[in-house]
């Protein structure tokens, strides 16, 4: 799969002018920096959102460590074909020994439904530029605004069933598992975690509005300060072009990026979307070749950085845990041999 997307970048920089790509991304290192600390600052804006998903009566990881375990899992989501599978599980486990288990997947669930749910509104706001308020240069086919409105309608319909059901999400998958044949003693010793887990998610929403409100507030932020970051690539890259089409430009890309979460990284998807989107608005596509290049040299740094915390991290955890098991009471000497391994085991 990632081939098929190396192959396709590289179909891309072989239709456009290699040389005007390579212009414009000489033009960027002036600018590149900017953007590079503007997507440092949705990363905090995130992970501050993330910070109010736990609720006070059950503490929460130090800042630094959300941040550091955000960046960890989404290196590996990144790279892997498992989408948000793999990496939202794995904040929680790099954060245990700062919160229990069940509080910091809760917190997870409960992020990742607030920035689904800003993530569609930003994109729906978008998709209202071009439907309602943008006379596009180039007409959109009829099939590609159904598939839009499609798209959008589905991924409502999603949330809505996601937000109604995830108060009992991992029960639930605890059952489906049952079904599925796994072995019933493991699952039924899981069920007790999985109903906690699920019991702390309702009651936060319950009680806890307020932080819920800034768990959406503080990923709008995200949403907008990636806008910013794309204006600045492409203004850059092409001064006549302004913020609303910035905007649009990152909010559509939500959907194309969603499209295909299959692919690791969108790698090939990211660049022809971009050049896609600047086509239909009647731009330079080398330009929306260089913007893509440009946020793919970003994602590789990001990436870089957040294998570096999953280190750090994964370290620190097995340390902690080693600390753990050496304050475990010692084993009794005064049984014979054959109950010493069996209390041993």
């Amino acid at each position: 799969m990632p081939g098929i997307g190396l192959l396709f970048l590289g179909y891309l920089i072989g239709v456009m002018d290699p040389s005007e790509v390579g212009r414009n991304l000489a033009v960027l290192k002036w600018s590149f920096p900017l953007a590079l600390g503007l997507a440092c600052t949705w990363h905090i804006t995130n992970s501050i959102a993330w910070s109010f998903a736990f609720s006070p009566e059950q503490g929460r990881p130090k800042l630094s460590s959300l941040f550091m375990a955000k960046l960890a899992g989404e290196a590996v989501s990144q790279l892997t074909p498992l989408a948000n599978l793999g990496g939202e599980p794995l904040k929680a486990y790099l954060l245990k020994s700062e919160a229990p288990a069940w509080s910091n997947l809760s917190a997870v669930v409960i992020n990742k439904t607030a920035q689904t749910l800003t993530g569609i509104g930003f994109t729906m706001l978008g998709l209202s530029l071009v439907f309602f308020h943008w006379n596009l240069p180039v007409d959109l086919p009829l099939a590609i605004q159904l598939g839009l409105a499609a798209l959008m309608t589905t991924a409502i319909a999603l949330v809505l069933l996601l937000w109604k059901k995830q108060q009992r999400l991992f029960s639930s998958i605890v059952l489906v598992l049952k079904r599925l044949g796994v072995r019933t003693d493991g699952v039924e010793g899981r069920m007790a975690k999985a109903t906690q887990i699920d019991a702390s998610i309702g009651t936060f929403y319950r009680t806890h509005k307020k932080r819920f409100f800034l768990v959406l507030f503080f990923h709008s932020m995200g949403w907008m300060l990636g806008a910013c970051e794309t204006y600045v690539i492409l203004n850059s890259l092409e001064p006549s072009i302004t913020f609303p089409v910035a905007f649009l430009v990152t909010s559509l890309t939500v959907i194309i990026n969603s499209l295909f979460f299959f692919m690791p990284s969108n790698i090939g998807v990211l660049e022809g979307g971009q050049v896609f989107l600047l086509t239909t608005l009647g731009l330079n596509p080398a330009v929306g070749l260089s913007l893509g290049l440009a946020k793919r040299m970003r994602k590789v740094f990001w990436i870089f950085i957040g294998w570096l915390f999953l280190t750090h991290l994964s370290r620190r955890a097995l340390e902690r845990g080693l600390d753990g098991s050496r304050k475990q009471p010692p084993i009794k000497t005064d049984l014979p041999i054959d109950q010493q391994e069996l209390h041993y085991n």
